[in-house]
């Protein structure tokens, strides 16, 4: 990584650690899209199994390492901030023989190699809506094609690149004699990889960076490093409970997070 991506990183780092303690009370043991779409959805594509070992990269204060505890694995959980790791510590009570907490940055190929241990490979590696916070996205993937087990999967999720991101503008519309709202997102741009800054929740004291990268940057970055697709999710915000507001995104027919889950290439 050259000089100036190192300064970014940094900077990136102290933001997350002086937005600790608001994601951390936000986000607490759960709720919103967390609960609602995030974790289902990454359950049901990981397909964990009592016994499995698995590592959570960039886990955050460690909302969904403890739910994998509850499924039965054991865990590894990392993530570049220091004052996330330790307010993942003071929350995890419960199955703490069976987590260890390691700072490490996911955009460091050698740091993630070492949390396996000499020797030792996981059942299953997640990423929960952390990639499009790092700069430089192929260490992870180079990291994961060598920490899975042949069987193994990675699933991911990220803001879906299409459709959400600071390069969109939802707009409910009322047309003349309609008796219904009609939901749309205008996109201002897509093919464009590039870094711009933004607030994720309105309690979070700085602005923290976003990557957005299009489908092919980001899914070509995996393929190149051995890892071979081989699900797919984009689930809508679709409840029965009524819209808060006009930019709920239960209103639009579009996914706001992309799933993927990748293996390791058959050699």
């Amino acid at each position: 990584m050259e000089e100036h991506d190192q300064q970014i990183l940094s900077e990136s780092r102290a933001i997350w650690d002086a937005n600790a303690e608001a994601w951390d009370a936000r986000i607490g043991s759960g709720g919103g899209w967390q609960t609602t779409l995030i974790a289902p959805t990454v359950e049901r594509m990981l397909g964990i199994q009592a016994g499995e070992r698995v590592l959570d990269v960039a886990c955050g204060n460690g909302q969904f390492s403890r739910r994998l505890l509850e499924l039965g694995a054991s865990v590894i959980a990392s993530d570049f901030s220091p004052k996330l790791i330790e307010l993942a510590k003071g929350r995890t009570t419960d199955h703490a023989d069976r987590i260890t907490y390691h700072v490490a940055d996911a955009t460091d190929e050698a740091a993630l190699l070492a949390l396996a241990g000499e020797g030792e490979r996981f059942d299953a590696v997640v990423c929960n809506n952390a990639i499009m916070d790092m700069p430089a996205i192929e260490p992870l993937f180079r990291a994961v094609a060598k920490l899975l087990k042949p069987e193994g999967r990675f699933v991911f999720t990220v803001m879906h690149p299409c459709f959400n991101g600071l390069a969109i503008t939802m707009q409910p519309e009322l047309p003349d004699y309609a008796s219904t709202p009609t939901y749309s997102i205008k996109v201002s741009r897509y093919l464009s990889a590039e870094r711009t800054m933004g607030l994720a929740i309105s309690s979070q004291p700085r602005k923290q960076f976003y990557w957005h990268r299009p489908l092919h940057i980001l899914l070509n970055s995996a393929f190149a490093s051995g890892l071979v697709m081989d699900r797919i999710e984009e689930p809508s915000l679709k409840t029965d409970a009524p819209a808060k507001s006009a930019f709920d995104w239960a209103n639009y027919d579009m996914p706001p997070l992309l799933f993927v889950r990748l293996r390791p290439a058959r050699r």
